[in-house]
């Protein structure tokens, strides 16, 4: 990836053009704010003038609503962001239907606690694939489903990042931001995943001198950033630490929207670049922090990473826009809104899918009205997957439960001859019976 053309500046082009031809031009401003592109692709697009013409007339719009940032680059100079009117139906949306969606109403805390569980695990698995991790969703599940320990790097970053994301829903998000909750962050984040001689750096800032040599580099070796000196970070954190305290409420301090002010705090981890390596990872889990404390009860169910690795290069690119714009992070903030919207959406969508199977499938609770939800689960399942083994360590993984009610939800299955009971090697298997589909029919 290569760092982004900069924009021309606006006293080149007005030395150019003018100003008075300049606002003669009357155009139709409402699809270039909407599209908010930056500069190299806004210059692609024909608008019927020069596109330094238009380019001139879109910062004029966005320099009068844009609200400046509490934190700078190393010239001194502050960051801002405006929200668009793109922007306000995505924050309506988050705001209304997201909140209102009732994955609190499911039917029990089970059927909850599956969601719940599958949600962490796939932001878990995502952000360490963004960060490099090579392990497979499949393997990565299986090892958290069965709770085994990691067995390299990659096992390590995923499982850290499970960890971490359940000590936030269960700890953290009760509490203020602090030092203390930051650089613990980073430990769990971080644990086995450092080299031997680089373990020192596990769970504290970068350090004068002895870190200064760092950079953000591409895949191909690209220097993309260089952040702020190693003895700047304690004043830039403490800026940071501030900020996500700060109620912006609209009455004690100027109102930022919560979820516009998590991808804030989500932009800023990485900018600063506290730690020597680690600061994608604390910076989505930031995220999650900043939206769980918030009340946004949701993102426990949303992997927001799950997309961002998809789109990984444009996420890079809001980093490089908002950096390389005169410090406008409204491309990163759009950016993350959209991803935002789009896993919410797709969570909804899941869910409702999931709903709409149970239903399809009633006739096992009606013909089987002794079962419970996870044993109806792994009939639901065997009806896709006849030939499929399943291993107690696994399914108690899954649901949060123990050993022995693991057993019990296997053995039921199998006392209705539903299931089959095989020892390979010392591990106890179940697979479905050879008339599965038979014996499972309306």
């Amino acid at each position: 990836m290569k760092i982004p053309e900069k924009a021309p500046k606006l006293k080149d082009i007005l030395d150019k053009f003018g100003t008075k031809s300049l606002f003669e031009i009357s155009l139709d401003m409402k699809k270039i704010i909407n599209d908010y592109d930056y500069w190299t692709e806004f210059k692609q697009k024909n608008y019927g003038i020069e596109p330094e013409i238009a380019w001139v007339k879109r910062e004029f719009e966005s320099l009068s609503y844009r609200k400046n940032l509490p934190f700078s680059d190393k010239s001194g100079k502050n960051f801002s962001f405006w929200l668009t009117p793109k922007t306000q139906p995505i924050l309506h949306f988050i705001d209304r239907d997201s909140l209102s969606f009732p994955i609190s109403d499911m039917r029990n805390e089970a059927e909850k606690t599956k969601y719940l569980i599958s949600s962490l695990v796939e932001e878990a698995i995502a952000s360490s694939q963004i960060e490099g991790a090579a392990t497979t969703r499949r393997v990565a599940k299986e090892m958290l489903a069965a709770n085994r320990m990691p067995k390299n790097k990659s096992e390590w970053m995923i499982y850290n990042n499970y960890k971490a994301i359940s000590h936030i829903k269960e700890n953290d998000c009760k509490n203020p931001l602090s030092v203390e909750m930051l650089l613990n962050l980073h430990r769990v984040l971080t644990e086995n995943t450092f080299k031997d001689e680089e373990k020192h750096c596990i769970g504290r800032f970068r350090l004068p001198l002895q870190d200064d040599d760092i950079g953000v580099y591409d895949a191909d070796g690209t220097l993309l950033y260089t952040p702020y000196p190693a003895e700047q970070v304690p004043q830039e954190i403490k800026k940071l630490i501030d900020f996500a305290n700060t109620n912006h409420d609209g009455v004690q301090n100027e109102f930022i929207h919560p979820v516009v002010k998590a991808i804030i705090l989500h932009f800023w981890i990485p900018y600063i670049h506290p730690f020597t390596d680690g600061n994608g990872r604390t910076a989505r889990a930031l995220f999650y922090w900043f939206m769980l404390k918030s009340g946004y009860w949701i993102f426990e169910y949303i992997s927001i990473s799950k997309l961002v690795l998809k789109m990984s290069g444009q996420y890079k690119k809001s980093f490089l826009y908002s950096e390389c714009s005169d410090n406008d992070m409204t491309y990163f903030i759009l950016f993350n809104l959209d991803i935002i919207e789009r896993s919410i959406k797709d969570v909804i969508e899941l869910i409702n899918k999931k709903e709409a199977q149970q239903r399809k499938n009633r006739f096992i609770l009606e013909k089987y009205p002794s079962l419970n939800l996870r044993q109806r689960d792994i009939l639901i399942n065997a009806l896709k997957n006849p030939n499929k083994e399943y291993e107690i360590s696994l399914h108690k993984g899954l649901h949060k439960i123990s050993y022995g009610s693991a057993n019990s939800d296997f053995m039921k299955l199998v006392s209705l001859g539903l299931m089959e009971k095989r020892l390979v090697g010392k591990k106890n298997i179940f697979i479905p019976v050879k008339d599965i589909l038979l014996k499972l029919q309306p």
